[in-house]
């Protein structure tokens, strides 16, 4: 079974990938820094990657944005509306507790997660049950 490709998805989707870039950024482009100073020698500068730092155990607190975003493409109608909505509350609160190191990166994940719950608001769900309109019994 194919699924559409409505505006809502296609958010959906920039946001994961948008996720999905952050954490890479945050886990492999060198963000720290340190000087190493010796009695006999030039000062070097010595840059790390959050990677290298923190080692393996990071992947987990790192992984919570990428699940939250990708949690609703799994889901199908309805499960995927009320699943965006939480997912993406659930994205700000862990933006705004790591906002002091690494939240700012997810910020633009953020918002296209928004966007994408804001397009399923405007768009009614496609219920199977019986439609009426204004003057016809």
């Amino acid at each position: 079974m194919r699924r559409r490709s409505d505006p809502k998805n296609v958010r959906q989707i920039i946001a994961f990938s948008l996720t999905v870039a952050a954490t890479l950024v945050v886990l492999l482009v060198p963000l720290y820094s340190g000087v190493m100073v010796t009695n006999d020698g030039p000062e070097h500068v010595i840059t790390s990657t959050l990677l290298e730092i923190a080692g393996l155990p990071i992947l987990v607190p790192l992984l919570i944005p990428v699940v939250l975003t990708g949690l609703p493409l799994l889901l199908r109608e309805r499960a995927q509306k009320y699943a965006s909505v939480a997912t993406t509350v659930a994205l700000a609160i862990f933006a705004l507790l790591a906002s002091a190191t690494i939240g700012w990166f997810y910020v633009p994940a953020l918002a296209a997660a928004l966007a994408a719950v804001l397009a399923s608001s405007r768009q009614p769900l496609n219920d199977s049950g019986p439609s009426f309109t204004a003057g016809q019994p």
